[in-house]
């Protein structure tokens, strides 16, 4: 096996891009007829992508319950933390378990590891 995915969600305005994305990247890490497909998936919030995790933003019961099921599956969920503190969601994105990374290095890193980039 390998191949290694990062899903990087951008339309956090855009709840449908949002929902299918984070899907995409569950259904990759853990195929919904139980086979491991790829090596690897992570899943990067960057841009709108940061709010999802506003409680006061629309369809947040939703995103919080993916991205819940998405740490504890094991795909390793990261946040721009530039963007977090800017918006004031620091603490509601440590609170899910978010990784809070300096996207430009996160996306380096992940590039240089062989990580294709799909973005939503």
């Amino acid at each position: 096996m390998n191949g290694k995915l990062l899903v990087v969600i951008l339309s956090g305005n855009d709840p449908y891009k949002v929902q299918w994305g984070l899907r995409l990247a569950l259904h990759t890490h853990k195929h919904p007829y139980g086979e491991k497909i790829i090596e690897d998936v992570r899943v990067l919030l960057f841009g709108m992508g940061c709010t999802i995790v506003n409680p006061k933003m629309p369809y947040y019961i939703e995103f919080k319950s993916r991205l819940q099921t998405l740490t504890d599956e094991g795909v390793e969920v990261a946040t721009c933390v530039s963007i977090v503190k800017e918006l004031g969601l620091e603490e509601e994105s440590r609170s899910l378990g978010l990784k809070l990374v300096h996207a430009s290095v996160y996306t380096s890193q992940c590039v240089s590891e062989g990580y294709t980039i799909m973005t939503f």
